[in-house]
């Protein structure tokens, strides 16, 4: 396809996103649709559209233009005019605050990237935040009578049990038509999908669910579309075992049973997609910020669910631009980690520089044992040191001479201050070399 015909796929796709609009608003108007309605008809009308992406693009870089382009649109309709009465009406009625549309445009383009080259990684994804999403919402305006507590309101049983009902029997039929896994793999891996993403969907907030729920089934199915039954029996056992013990052990560390949920979900993710020792640093992460929060308490309305989103983010951005710039970003992705953990020490420590430099140190150690354990081939970058000294001393800094900057916000602010000398790393070394 010539890249005339590309660019005037890319603009037609936009257009059609806003035709899309225009039709749900016509049709709320006269038909008098809820607004609940109203935003899943858009969810499932763009959702649909999205699985023809593989079939209508062979290159990465058309998608990627149309999530930007589609992301930076949703953001435009949001504004207060467009989103009381304009088409942003159509998805912003509802009372719930919510980023699922910018967030499922985001996921469209990060998902489509990772899966090039095997359609089923991206077309199961996108089929289940689309059909089961919808379903599940709509099952619990209608018929939810018996709620699940999370920290930004309720969820209902009979929402996530249309959820997983409803994932599972579209996980086997495209398992099935898509793929040449055995029968019994494909009933196992259904149900295993449905679980997963029922977990996903149920402990998600504000329309995370669109970035968390496909780029979270991606990952799982990149990684095990081909795993065994017995294995992958295992290492489902394996996960519910660890998320018992993290609601046991969740009410002494003061996170609720929805935070901890959420933190066991993201942290199988990671050992899913790479080497268990790439973890420590998140887990750190995790840890420090408990301590933090118990010392110097912060702000926000959900500060345990704002390090989750970090831990999230950090991971997905690694991910996409080592495999975008074609060279492995898995050591800035821990030095990135280790000085947002960094971050959280020196608040936990105060105004106690000695218990900070200890930190710093723990830190660095556990820095360069993970650097370490990576193989050989990916120490493409050269020396780390430089750049570790650089980024912990921004992030040690900082939080010991304005604590109060990181009082609100304390998820976005860490990760400013943790992500800039990795990336500048990352893309000096990428460019050089």
């Amino acid at each position: 396809m010539i890249i005339a015909q590309q660019l005037g796929l890319i603009v037609l796709s936009l257009m059609l996103l806003l035709a899309i609009m225009t039709a749900v608003k016509w049709l709320a108007r006269h038909f008098e649709w809820s607004a609940e309605l109203q935003r899943k008809s858009v969810h499932v009308a763009t959702g649909i559209y999205a699985l023809t992406l593989p079939w209508l693009f062979t290159s990465r870089w058309p998608v990627l233009a149309i999530a930007g382009s589609a992301a930076v649109v949703l953001l435009i309709l949001r504004m207060p005019g467009l989103a009381r009465s304009g088409l942003g009406s159509t998805l912003h009625s509802v009372e719930r605050h919510s980023y699922g549309d910018i967030l499922l445009a985001l996921a469209v383009g990060i998902v489509f990237f990772f899966s090039h080259g095997n359609p089923v990684l991206y077309v199961l994804p996108i089929a289940v935040v689309t059909l089961s999403d919808a379903a599940a919402a709509m099952t619990g305006v209608r018929y939810g009578s018996r709620f699940l507590s999370v920290e930004t309101g309720t969820k209902s049983l009979e929402g996530s049990a249309m959820f997983f009902l409803v994932t599972w029997i579209v996980a086997m039929i495209l398992l099935l038509l898509m793929t040449d896994i055995s029968r019994a793999n494909v009933v196992l891996l259904s149900l295993v999908i449905a679980a997963f993403g029922t977990l996903v969907e149920a402990d998600s907030w504000h329309g995370f669910d669109n970035l968390f729920l496909p780029v979270g089934l991606h990952l799982f199915l990149s990684s095990h579309l081909e795993t065994p039954p017995l294995p992958l029996l295992g290492l489902t056992l394996f996960f519910l075992a660890t998320l018992v013990v993290a609601l046991s052990l969740a009410p002494r560390v003061g996170l609720s049973s929805h935070a901890a949920r959420a933190y066991t979900i993201a942290i199988f993710m990671i050992c899913a997609v790479t080497e268990v020792h790439n973890a420590a640093l998140p887990v750190l992460v995790i840890l420090a910020h408990l301590a933090a929060r118990h010392v110097r308490p912060c702000k926000s309305h959900y500060p345990d669910l704002d390090v989750l989103a970090l831990v999230v983010v950090v991971a997905v951005f690694w991910l996409f631009l080592g495999r975008y710039a074609g060279h492995d970003a898995i050591n800035m992705y821990n030095l990135s980690f280790a000085g947002a953990a960094l971050v959280f020490v020196a608040l936990a420590a105060g105004r106690r520089l000695a218990l900070t430099a200890v930190g710093a140190a723990v830190l660095l150690a556990v820095t360069i044992l993970v650097a370490g354990r990576n193989v050989e081939a990916i120490q493409w970058h050269g020396s780390l040191w430089p750049w570790i000294v650089a980024s912990f001393v921004l992030c040690m800094v900082i939080p010991v001479l304005r604590p109060q900057l990181l009082d609100r916000y304390r998820g976005p602010r860490t990760l400013a201050l943790a992500l800039p000398v990795p990336v500048t790393f990352f893309m000096a070394k990428a460019l050089i070399l």
